[in-house]
Order: structure tokens, then C-alpha cells, then sequence
């Protein structure tokens, strides 16, 4: 990633969501949960609609599971134009050195104080990816904390990384089925604009309705956990 580039992203989504930030009613949000593998922020895969799609209809099909801040009654996909000047890329020498030194920067901290340091581990007994980020979450909000507390103004807007997920391709060939790039957007200023795909249009009144009415009922079935106070 090229900082200052205009960089095209893909957030899947229930389909009020899409239109709330298209119109311009719904402000982006940070997520912040256990699957979130680059810290808080909000998520996008970078020029990858597909990708982007599949995730949010695994969102839909298994509410159960809370994979996103909000839940999806409706799958779907919003696109969005951002530029990022300082970017925590992990896909760098750079990136994974200052993850490198906050990791054992952090751990030392913990040592010292009696606490534990968190794991990633699979979200199943049987789960071949390590989708339960407890430790990577850790370690980024440990870098932003720390810049903040330093020098606010340089600050990480984003953080970006690869993730290999999914079934190998071919025996050896180091491609997964799943594999993408994303985009944990921390700075909303970047963002230029939104919007929708080729072929997508905004629900009219009476489909934004009976869309909000299906988001509003598997809210209401599948709340989101009280977080404990630390």
C-alpha cells in the first residue's frame, strides 16, 4: 500500500446499513470484536467485492455467531474511496517490525504486572483457521494507545494485512480459498466517498421499511453480549 493512494474498499453489510452510508444517514462505525484480527476499526476488504459478499452472507447465515458489530438480515456489499497517509501495513518489513516490538513491549508489561497476555486460537474445536484474534487485537491497541499517549498527530489511520483463510488450492501451492487483504479503517476523515455497485440501487421507502422491520428482528434475537467492566 502506497500512502496518500486513493484505495478502493469493499464492506459487506446488511443492505440498511449500505444505504444509510450511501445516503449519508448512517455515519461509519468502529468494530471492535473478538474476530478482529487488526484491532478496532471499520472493516473493509480491499478491492475485493466477492470477498466482501461471501462475508456478509456467512454474516447472515449464522447470526449466532456475531461476526460484525451489526447483524445482516439482508446481505450485501457497499464500496468506498479512501486515502490513508500513515498506514500500519502489515504486509511490511516496517509493519511487522513495530508489531514485533509492541508485542514484546506488551508482554513484558504483563510479566511485570500479573496479568495474562491473550491467545488466538480457532473459534472451533474443529476450526482450521485461527479466527479468534484475542492477542492481535491486543497488540494493535496497544500500538494506538501508545501513540496517542506519544505523539497523537502521528497516528496510525489504518491498519492493513493479509490473512490466509480457507482451504489450500492446490497441495503446496500456499493459496487459500479465503485468503484476502483488509483494511481496518481507524481515521473516517479519509474517507472520500461511498458507493453502490454495478447493477445495485437504494430501497425505496416501502423495501427500506420491510428491510429495517428484518434487521430490527434478528437484532432483538441475537443481542450482542454485555462487556464485563476491566
Amino acid at each position: 500500500m502506497i500512502d496518500s493512494h486513493l484505495m478502493v474498499g469493499y464492506h459487506g453489510c446488511d443492505v440498511t446499513v449500505r444505504d444509510g452510508l450511501v445516503s449519508g444517514t448512517l455515519q461509519p462505525y468502529q468494530s471492535n470484536n473478538q474476530y478482529d484480527w487488526l484491532g478496532p476499526g471499520f472493516y473493509m476488504f480491499e478491492g475485493d467485492e466477492q470477498r466482501a459478499r461471501a462475508f456478509a452472507e456467512t454474516a447472515a447465515h449464522h447470526p449466532e455467531r456475531r461476526l460484525t458489530a451489526r447483524p445482516i438480515a439482508t446481505p450485501t456489499v457497499v464500496g468506498c474511496l479512501f486515502s490513508v497517509h500513515r498506514c500500519l501495513d502489515m504486509t511490511t518489513k516496517s509493519g511487522r517490525l513495530e508489531y514485533e516490538n509492541a508485542y514484546l513491549l506488551l508482554q513484558g508489561w504483563l510479566l511485570k504486572s500479573g496479568g495474562t497476555l491473550p491467545i488466538n486460537v480457532p473459534a472451533h474445536d474443529d476450526g482450521q483457521d485461527v479466527l479468534l484474534r484475542g492477542l492481535d487485537r491486543a497488540v494493535f491497541s496497544f500500538i494506538h494507545t501508545r501513540q496517542d499517549e506519544i505523539e497523537p498527530r502521528d497516528a496510525f489511520q489504518a491498519v492493513r494485512g493479509a490473512f490466509r483463510q480457507g482451504v489450500e488450492i492446490a497441495p503446496s501451492s500456499g493459496f487459500h480459498r479465503d485468503s484476502h487483504v483488509q483494511i481496518a479503517l481507524r481515521d473516517f476523515s479519509c474517507i472520500k466517498g461511498w458507493f453502490l455497485l454495478p447493477g445495485d440501487r437504494q430501497l425505496n421507502d416501502r423495501e427500506l421499511a420491510e428491510a429495517t422491520e428484518r434487521y430490527t428482528k434478528l437484532h432483538a434475537a441475537h443481542p450482542k453480549p454485555r462487556r464485563r467492566s476491566p
